[in-house]
């Protein structure tokens, strides 16, 4: 069933990614002209969450991922990090759309490259805590949608991006996240053996 909505959530993001990357629709318009009236404070805010939240953090998390599964030779982590560099490979799709941004910037726009990354460490976060200490998976999966949501809104008021490649974004990471993750057998929770997670 996970592995049915992935897939139907990875093909709603390519559908709107074909779909907006001619002409931004008239509610990525709205929504960047709102942005730009809310400020300098909130710009400057958005910047501290674009610096913190950044695919630096998808960069230190898939390291510190495959260099703890190749010392401990913990199967579970190993899988985790190929979650997540599946999750954060989905970013490639942006030369294939090349939409241009709000502004004038050198690199495609959709996806987002922020969310993109922010999201894989998120939707592999979320895994591996079901994994490993289940109890704590509400918060983290509050944390994880805070972050997302953030990143994703600070990029938007930075002029950095249309609200509709933050969107295509999420539903781009969940949506092969979801199917890597059954393909993986991380999802459902609890199908590995004891013998396989070691």
């Amino acid at each position: 069933m996970g592995a049915m909505v992935g897939a139907v959530l990875a093909l709603a993001s390519m559908v709107l990614g074909l779909r907006v990357r001619d002409e931004p629709p008239v509610l990525d318009q709205g929504l960047r002209l709102a942005a730009v009236d809310l400020g300098p404070g909130f710009e400057h805010s958005a910047a501290v969450v674009s610096f913190v939240l950044s695919p630096g953090l998808a960069t230190i998390a898939l390291l510190s991922l495959g260099l703890r599964a190749l010392l401990a030779k913990d199967l579970l982590l190993v899988r985790a990090a190929v979650l997540l560099a599946a999750c954060w490979s989905t970013l490639l799709a942006r030369y294939g759309y090349q939409r241009l941004r709000p502004i004038d910037y050198p690199k495609w726009a959709y996806p987002s490259g922020h969310v993109t990354a922010v999201t894989s460490v998120a939707f592999t976060g979320v895994v591996l805590c079901a994994w490993l200490a289940r109890r704590y998976l509400k918060h983290a999966i509050a944390l994880a949608c805070t972050a997302v949501v953030l990143t994703a809104a600070s990029r938007v008021v930075l002029e950095m991006h249309w609200f509709t490649d933050t969107v295509g974004a999420v539903l781009a990471v969940v949506g092969v996240g979801l199917v890597v993750a059954r393909a993986l057998r991380l999802l459902p929770v609890g199908v590995m053996s004891r013998r396989e997670q070691s």
